[in-house]
């Protein structure tokens, strides 16, 4: 506030003049002055008439300004936290992933030499089991005996004088079959046979002046698993 000098006029004509404090505005009428502004220069009257308002907004402003610093770091501490934390799991899910395809590649060299190791007694039991499927068709079927003693017999060159050495238990059916063996292979002059308790039936030793022809089973088989065997060894040295 500041004063304005204000007329009061009596009745008797006495001028007096009063000091009374009145709100500055922009347009003041006086009833015997022209209108003007006067400002005070007195700062305890400006700090004085300051609105409540205005100090209660700025107060506002001001805590307002506070608060939205304190989100904003709040918002930036749980970010970075955030993406600490993705870091850390996508760090932790790597090394899981890693560890994982680790042990199923063990798994896979595991199950390989497994494989491997285990291919000689594979191919054991494969050719044990063949043998025993061919001793149950010879001992069903006689004629195999017969079929594998003719095959042995043109494998040889000289055939002057050719000796058939069976089991016991195919002598007497070869034996019947003497003349027919003979026809089949040109070139034989002598046809002798003879029981073998060393062949196991359904096999036979072809001698002659020459050597002999050894086809029994086990002597077929035994070829059989060395040549699978000496596949497999190649194959693990690749």
């Amino acid at each position: 506030m500041s004063l304005i000098k204000r007329a009061n006029i009596k009745q008797t004509g006495e001028i007096i003049l009063e000091k009374k404090p009145v709100k500055i505005t922009k347009d003041i009428k006086l009833d015997f002055f022209e209108p003007r502004e006067e400002i005070t220069d007195d700062q305890p009257y400006i700090e004085k008439d300051i609105p409540d308002e205005v100090k209660l907004s700025e107060a506002e402003k001001q805590a307002q300004e506070i608060i939205n610093k304190a989100v904003n770091e709040a918002a930036a501490i749980k970010e970075k936290a955030r993406n600490e934390g993705k870091s850390k799991g996508e760090k932790e899910a790597s090394g899981k992933i890693k560890e994982a395809l680790e042990t199923l590649n063990d798994a896979i060299n595991g199950r390989k030499k497994i494989i491997k190791d285990a291919e000689t007694e594979i191919l054991r039991l494969a050719i044990r089991a063949a043998e025993q499927v061919i001793r149950s068709e010879v001992s069903l079927h006689r004629d195999v005996c017969l079929s594998i003693v003719s095959d042995a017999i043109n494998r040889v060159s000289d055939r002057e004088q050719v000796i058939i050495r069976v089991n016991r238990e195919d002598a007497d059916y070869i034996k019947r079959y003497k003349d027919r063996l003979s026809g089949i292979v040109d070139g034989v002059k002598s046809l002798s046979i003879l029981e073998d308790s060393q062949i196991e039936p359904g096999g036979c030793i072809i001698e002659t002046n020459l050597g002999y022809v050894d086809a029994r089973i086990s002597t077929k088989l035994d070829a059989l698993q060395k040549a699978l065997e000496k596949v497999s060894e190649e194959g693990k040295n690749r």
